[in-house]
């Protein structure tokens, strides 16, 4: 064989070579692309299970707080039906407690709804969050009186819903309580 013929043949391998090299990394692309796929929607899941995990989290630890409520009776009125906080004596102190625990739930759950995107419950959790201190004079003086403690809280709350009572019988932040 001459010269000529054997560069023919080493070129005709090549040329072999290099179609079965492009055709190789095209199933490798395939099989990558396919991997990325399942890899998104294995992300997906993760996501979404993720946002039940937390929301069930968070309204398991709403209903400890309604245990507490139902364990003491007319106590969920200061919540739910417009009942404002007593004066003074054992029943503010247990009513403004279960008012900082029910707040401590609502802003975790504000927290939690801002940190996983899949979450569908966001913004019936905002509506819930707003509904109540709208109907809750004792939650406002609270937040009123500590606006720092629950800073998630505070972001989703017009001004105007903590101005709605009278600013008298609320202290100054870090001052104690009013009336205490």
């Amino acid at each position: 064989m001459s010269a000529e013929g054997v560069g023919a043949l080493v070129a005709i391998l090549a040329v072999c070579l290099n179609a079965w090299s492009m055709l190789y990394l095209a199933k490798q692309t395939k099989a990558a692309a396919r991997q990325t796929q399942v890899a998104m929607e294995q992300a997906k899941v993760s996501n979404v299970v993720a946002a039940v995990s937390a929301n069930d989290t968070v309204l398991g630890s709403l209903r400890e707080v309604h245990v507490l409520m139902l364990e003491r009776e007319g106590v969920r009125e200061y919540f739910y039906g417009g009942k404002p906080l007593p004066g003074t004596g054992p029943e503010r102190e247990t009513v403004l407690t279960l008012a900082e625990l029910l707040a401590d739930v609502m802003s975790s759950g504000v927290h939690v709804h801002e940190r996983v995107p899949d979450s569908g419950s966001a913004g019936p959790w905002g509506d819930y969050c707003r509904h109540t201190i709208e109907n809750s004079p004792v939650l406002r003086h609270l937040l009123r009186a500590h606006p720092t403690w629950w800073p998630p809280l505070m972001s989703l709350l017009p001004d105007s819903l903590l101005r709605a009572d009278d600013p008298a019988r609320v202290p100054a932040p870090g001052g104690g309580r009013a009336g205490a």
